[in-house]
């Protein structure tokens, strides 16, 4: 629980606080206590200075024999530059007295200074590290790969929101090459484009670990997906892919799918959103998916699927029997996509005894008011209740128009579509 402490463990997350050196000392007297055996604590929301950190330096040193998480983010805020920077030292040089496996040091502003400053926190035995929201510019990046010669033993990077570009990409796929057993790595939001992208892609091939990969929110657009589609193609254990936000388009699309379909068996989410894939890139989705028999979630929201994809991804809804939140917000779908989405996810849970969806999200499209009753009236037949349908409070059924006849057309396809998925997910 936030904010308190129990056997092994220190939180302090909870109330900003400004602490003082005989603040740090009470709330650290869990781990000035002799005889402390602490593994994991956590700083949060406390800042420190250089009188505070003097006190935290002395307790991390106390339990340096059994520590081996440490969270220190968001430990400087408000802090003069100079003073935040010591107060970093201190608490580094005291962290590296133990031997710790995760470390992080996210939501501080670090950039390359602050890197610096907790260089000798960032131990070659360290196996996860997290920073988020830092400033971990180009330079940053570059003091990262310095600092951190011997990473044999990282298998966890998470970087986030920070302004790294091409270049700072390229500086991390550098230290990437010396982490064979990498398998959680996130560079989100972090303005990584084509060049930074095709540097991480080829970086990650130096070992077949991944389990989570997540670029999202970055402008890698197409030209990046041969390069990743061949880094996922040599990743047998992913469970995890976030592209959401990276302008792959239907090319992109289609080139990361086509490696998806013989590769990641056990994947089991995958994470599409703005990508502006229409129809025609539905098509390799669906041909992605076809194995994935662990699959719980697959986002495909803010694209441009409109009733034909919508109908397209329904044939493919069959042979994932795992599937528990789908999302197809703000797609351009009216009543015959939405209505064929549902009847194959109903048709599925009927052919397997049963369903563990538990959102199918289709907000902010173009849904009649007819359409949203129908809809309604299908999950519950088949769900027992139409809890599974999410909000539609951004649903405009104004824009609806005249769906009939396309409704009628595509419950056609539907039929024969719904019959050969079923057929194929039952082999």
């Amino acid at each position: 629980m936030p904010g308190g402490d129990s056997a092994g463990e220190l939180d302090l997350y909870g109330s900003r606080d400004f602490l003082d050196a005989e603040g740090a000392r009470a709330a650290l007297a869990p781990l000035l206590a002799a005889g402390a055996s602490i593994q994991k604590v956590r700083f949060s929301t406390k800042s420190f200075g250089v009188e505070a950190a003097t006190v935290a330096a002395e307790a991390l040193r106390a339990v340096a024999g059994s520590l081996q998480h440490a969270d220190m983010s968001d430990i400087i805020a408000g802090r003069p530059e100079d003073e935040a920077l010591e107060a970093l030292r201190l608490v580094a040089a005291a962290l590296a007295t133990a031997q710790l496996r995760h470390l992080n040091l996210s939501d501080n502003a670090l950039g390359e200074k602050g890197v610096r400053a907790a260089a000798a926190a960032l131990q070659p035995g360290l196996e996860f590290l997290s920073l988020q929201n830092v400033g971990c510019s180009v330079h940053a990046c570059s003091a990262l790969a310095e600092l951190l010669p011997q990473s044999a033993r990282l298998a966890g990077l998470h970087l986030f929101n920070n302004m790294s570009g091409d270049e700072g990409a390229g500086h991390i796929g550098s230290l990437l090459l010396r982490c064979p057993g990498m398998a959680d790595f996130k560079m989100a939001s972090s303005r990584v484009g084509p060049a930074g992208g095709i540097s991480l892609a080829k970086a990650l091939m130096a070992g077949g670990s991944l389990v989570r990969l997540d670029l999202s929110d970055n402008p890698l657009t197409e030209e990046v997906a041969p390069a990743l589609a061949a880094c996922l193609a040599a990743q047998p254990q992913l469970q995890h892919l976030n592209l959401n936000d990276t302008s792959l388009t239907d090319e992109g699309v289609a080139t990361v799918c086509r490696a998806l379909a013989g590769s990641a068996p056990q994947l089991r989410s995958l994470e599409l959103a703005l990508n502006e894939i229409t129809a025609e890139g539905v098509a390799a989705v669906v041909a992605a998916l076809a194995n994935k028999q662990q699959l719980s979630k697959l986002n495909l929201r803010e694209n441009e699927l409109e009733d034909a994809g919508a109908a397209a991804l329904a044939r493919g809804l069959a042979a994932l029997p795992a599937l528990e939140s789908l999302d197809l917000c703000c797609n351009q779908i009216m009543r015959p996509g939405a209505l064929a989405v549902a009847r194959a996810l109903a048709a599925g849970a009927k052919a397997a005894g049963g369903s563990k969806l538990v959102l199918l999200a289709l907000d902010e499209n173009a849904i009649s008011e007819a359409g949203v009753e129908q809809l309604k009236k299908l999950l519950t037949a088949a769900f027992g209740s139409d809890a599974v349908l999410g909000p539609l409070d951004e649903n405009d059924p104004d824009m609806a128009g005249d769906d009939d006849d396309e409704a009628e057309q595509l419950e056609g396809e539907e039929e024969d579509g719904l019959s050969a998925a079923l057929a194929a997910a039952s082999l």
